[in-house]
């Protein structure tokens, strides 16, 4: 539309402009035939279309400067509405981009209100139990090593445990009928000294109770070394025999310590840990369908128990999958995997403590075998 109206303009101006030199041609015209039948002097027509043609010339370069004006200023009239349209467009692009960025958020704020982003309804409750558990690390109770280590300074004689095993003879029969007559009932098995279940079948073994601390300790006893050989003295310890007794019994400790490291493990898993903090979580989060007693302690290999049992033995965790959104699902997934690893990692504990043992009880069983240490040497 600009551009029209600058060629409009251009066009009256320019004819406006061109009259004066069309009446000037016309008198010059009529003119000429008049001064042919009159005194005609020819030098002062040439002066006159001289002069008219300086002014014609004059007027011409007016006019074109005129002309050369108006396109520019039409010029500059189209750059200008060309920059209000382009900034016509920018904003049009960025209403569109805020509309756009709005609309995503209203997307996002739905799906929020939907559920999407809801936490799995035992999210708090797991996530309790795994900050008070803190890996099994505190023990609430005499742990498998301290057992053992209590095992092993009795085998060899030291300190109080060790008196019956210095004493020998009787001492030794003693101490392991005291105990069981003593210790009956104890954990809920008629003899907790003879039987390993109090360990293998405790989910928690509370330790911290002096009577099941020391059925769990006779057991252990009784199962890796229950008649150990009385101590070298020291001047037994200068004589051959007594050099002799002290390697032998050396090596003895050393094999028997692969079934302490399993004994170990197992106690360490079933001590209470974590404090009244992990009971309360545990009881919040067993479920109605929970098989186990839940206690003022709990052990690591209970809260283990828990996380699994509040699941797929749990009716109202399968209601709550069903309710669950697709995002909240894959975290309970998540979630899963990380208890599912943690398994494995306990399991490879265990392995790696069977299979110390596997290699001892083969180191015993090829003792006194042609090549072996103690045997005959071989020939050439």
């Amino acid at each position: 539309m600009g551009s029209k109206h600058i060629k409009t303009s251009l066009g009256r101006n320019i004819l406006a402009n061109s009259l004066p030199v069309i009446a000037i041609a016309g008198i010059m015209t009529v003119a000429a035939p008049q001064l042919a039948f009159g005194a005609c002097s020819c030098g002062g027509v040439r002066n006159i279309v001289r002069s008219e043609r300086i002014n014609v010339n004059n007027h011409t370069t007016e006019v074109g400067n005129y002309i050369v004006d108006n396109i520019l200023k039409g010029v500059a009239q189209l750059s200008a509405y060309s920059k209000r349209e382009t900034e016509a467009a920018k904003r049009i692009a960025e209403g569109r981009d805020q509309n756009a960025v709005l609309l995503e958020r209203q997307k996002i704020r739905a799906a929020a209100e939907g559920g999407r982003y809801d936490p799995a309804t035992s999210a708090c409750i797991d996530l309790s139990g795994v900050l008070n558990f803190g890996g099994g690390q505190t023990s609430q109770g005499v742990g498998g090593i301290d057992i053992a280590n209590l095992s092993r300074n009795r085998s060899y004689g030291n300190g109080a445990a060790g008196a019956p095993v210095r004493s020998r003879g009787l001492a030794l029969a003693q101490e392991i009928k005291l105990d069981r007559d003593n210790l009956r009932n104890v954990g809920g098995f008629a003899d907790p000294t003879s039987d390993v279940r109090l360990l293998t079948e405790a989910i928690t073994l509370d330790t911290s109770d002096q009577q099941v601390a020391q059925a769990y300790a006779r057991m252990i006893n009784n199962m890796i070394d229950p008649l150990p050989p009385k101590p070298v003295t020291t001047e037994e310890a200068r004589t051959p025999n007594g050099l002799a007794r002290i390697a032998a019994r050396q090596v003895d400790a050393t094999r028997r310590s692969a079934s302490h490291a399993v004994f170990t493990y197992l106690g360490d898993i079933a001590t209470p840990t974590g404090g009244t903090e992990l009971a309360t979580w545990a009881r919040n989060a067993a479920g109605p369908a929970y098989p186990n007693a839940i206690g003022d302690k709990v052990s690591s290999l209970q809260a283990v128990d828990v996380f699994v049992h509040s699941r797929f033995a749990n009716p109202d965790w399968h209601q709550s999958i069903a309710k669950m959104s697709p995002d909240a699902v894959m975290r309970e997934l998540l979630l899963t995997q990380a208890l599912d690893l943690h398994v494995n990692w306990m399991r490879f504990g265990l392995e790696r403590r069977v299979a110390a043992v596997e290699a001892a009880s083969l180191a015993s069983t090829i003792d006194g075998t042609e090549g072996a240490g103690g045997g005959a040497p071989l020939g050439n």
